[in-house]
């Protein structure tokens, strides 16, 4: 048996307990036809990835360490605490064979979900943007002509390009930036 002892913070562990309890993964099969021979649900390993994006972990190795050291959230994620966690294979495999568009119908019933609650305001609507850079040699970061990123330069490859900057950083005092010329965004 595993030794239970965990480091986790009463408010952290309640935030994991009230969003897994208030999550409706009905849209997902708890067990695959071709289930690992541990038997983990898919939805405690669904669960491991919200935890995973709270906590701003990159490295599935790092989520993993998390959970040995906090192992009341490997239980709200649905997983037998007295029985090893899921290698890092087994989650990484998950990852990579998991239906995208399963996902966004589940962030879907949450966002629902939340209104419902009303813990959101759904009068408002957001929209993200990712600028695409135009397709000009303007742009190339191998062409040192002079003044390419002026407002009189404008390329005349790409009439209904505009200017565009990039910070680094969201910082305000942020002195590392570089233009380009930018074609069209897309729209999320």
């Amino acid at each position: 048996m595993q030794n239970i002892e965990n480091f986790t913070s009463a408010p952290k562990a309640h935030f994991y307990d009230q969003i897994f309890l208030n999550l409706d993964l009905s849209e997902l099969p708890e067990y695959n036809s071709s289930a690992s021979r541990n038997g983990f649900s898919n939805h405690a390993k669904l669960c491991t990835f919200i935890v995973m994006k709270c906590e701003c972990f990159s490295y599935i190795t790092d989520l993993l360490d998390f959970l040995q050291n906090n192992l009341i959230i490997a239980h709200y994620c649905g997983f037998d605490i007295t029985k090893p966690l899921p290698s890092y294979w087994t989650l990484d495999r998950f990852l990579n064979q998991i239906d995208h568009a399963l996902l966004d119908c589940i962030m879907q019933s949450q966002v629902k979900k939340l209104v419902e609650l009303k813990q959101i305001d759904s009068s408002f609507i957001a929209i993200d943007s990712t600028p695409v850079m135009a397709n000009t040699a303007q742009n190339n970061p191998k062409s040192f002509r002079k003044n390419k990123f002026a407002k009189d330069n404008h390329p005349q490859s790409d009439p209904d390009c505009a200017l565009g900057v990039h910070t680094a950083t969201n910082q305000i005092n942020e002195r590392n930036y570089e233009f380009y010329w930018e074609g069209t965004k897309i729209i999320s």
